[in-house]
């Protein structure tokens, strides 16, 4: 799910629930290209806490990792991922 184009994950994670799987919606042309480390977590981290409650959701860039991601900056979402997303949530 592409965030720039306005696909947003909670309204979708609670007008489905349980019944598809949600993925992406890190902002690739944004936070992952030109975003600040701070970005990149609180973008990351809404996503994991926004769909991932109860499963059903694949963290990942809104549309794919593009040739004008900064490295620095997918390292920093895995990163982020593996701190926050490890079930059960607890926030």
């Amino acid at each position: 799910m592409e965030y720039e184009s306005g696909a947003r994950l909670k309204p979708l994670k609670e007008q489905y629930g349980d019944k598809i799987t949600l993925i992406g919606n890190v902002p690739a042309t944004f936070a992952l290209t030109f975003g600040t480390k701070e970005e990149v977590i609180f973008y990351t981290k809404q996503c994991i806490t926004e769909a991932g409650q109860g499963g059903g959701y694949i963290l990942g860039a809104g549309s794919d990792i593009l040739g004008t991601c900064k490295l620095e900056n997918v390292k920093i979402m895995i990163e982020t991922a593996k701190k926050f997303g490890k079930y059960p949530l607890k926030f």
